[in-house]
């Protein structure tokens, strides 16, 4: 699945949202393990440096502390799982 570039404020009631910076090579590492990835819902990037709005936004709307490189399953409008730094790895979110 290709990821898609969240470019507003408004994200499906179900999907995977993921957040990185393009100058951290934690981040580097997790995007590379999220582009392994098979998702069965839509999944979102975030550029935390250059959407630093948009990350907030996602902060602010879900109650998820901000972090980077962060990955969370969104359903029916609500985190339920939330992925940071290193546990960002192929094994603990494929579905």
């Amino acid at each position: 699945m290709n990821p898609i570039d969240l470019t507003e404020r408004n994200l499906p009631e179900n999907c995977y949202l993921f957040k990185h910076s393009t100058a951290c090579p934690v981040s580097h590492g997790a995007a590379e393990e999220v582009k392994k990835g098979s998702f069965n819902l839509p999944l979102y990037w975030v550029n935390v440096i250059q959407q630093r709005d948009l990350s907030n936004w996602v902060a602010e709307k879900y109650q998820v502390k901000h972090e980077s490189p962060q990955l969370i399953l969104i359903k029916e409008n609500k985190p339920v799982q939330v992925w940071n730094h290193r546990e960002i790895y192929l094994e603990n979110f494929t579905v």
